[in-house]
């Protein structure tokens, strides 16, 4: 069976993070093979640094972000530091024998950088490096909701993000999924097009979240 990457996307609040872990369960309990990769994870080391550097002047993180110093040291860390780690997840995951499930991945880093109005450090470099997945979803939910469990955010920020997702969808022919659908439908959604990839079943027709979880 061929070994492949899947990952999600999708605005802050549309569930991305929990539908990228309800996946990884439900192909693993369906007998696939199937690891878990938080992108975040990678990049949460200098994001860290730059909080602490903003905390030190006594400033917002985004002015830290703005500084071209900042810019080069991004550039750097994810070079050599982000590519390098994410690269090589990935390939050991496939000699062990395992697909990969990634909460995130390269165009949430592009949407992050545009949110701001800039452009992601070396976007281009990485589009390049790093693994084309086989599969990519961009989790969506409505507005208000989003507004709801993420009160810190204001609606421009959030409009914004959508429409920045938005063009990525056309532009990498990526998955959108609507999460405002019952969490069985989402989950069924996400299933039958992951199998497609896997060369497992039929693309067009979607499989039952309750076939894929039962014993």
């Amino acid at each position: 069976m061929r070994k492949i990457l899947v990952t999600l996307s999708g605005t802050h609040g549309s569930g991305k993070s929990t539908n990228a872990g309800m996946c990884y369960y439900l192909l693993n309990k369906a007998g696939y093979r199937f690891s878990y990769l938080r992108n975040q994870d990678l990049l949460d080391p200098f994001g860290f640094i730059v909080r602490r550097v903003a905390r030190v002047l006594h400033t917002d993180p985004t002015e830290v972000e703005k500084r071209r110093p900042t810019r080069i040291l991004w550039s750097l860390y994810l070079l050599f530091i982000y590519c390098p780690v994410l690269i090589g997840g990935i390939r050991l995951r496939r000699l062990l024998g395992y697909s990969t499930v990634c909460d995130r991945y390269v165009y949430d880093i592009i949407v992050a950088f545009g949110d701001y109005d800039r452009q992601a450090p070396l976007e281009s470099l990485l589009l390049r490096l790093i693994p084309r997945p086989d599969v990519s979803f961009v989790m969506d939910a409505p507005e208000q909701r989003i507004l709801v469990d993420r009160p810190e955010h204001t609606a421009e920020f959030i409009r914004k993000e959508k429409w920045l997702y938005l063009k990525l969808v056309d532009a990498f022919n990526l998955t959108k999924i609507n999460t405002s659908d019952p969490p069985p439908v989402v989950w069924s959604k996400i299933i039958t097009r992951v199998k497609s990839a896997l060369d497992e079943g039929p693309s067009t027709k979607e499989i039952t979240v309750q076939a894929v979880t039962q014993e």
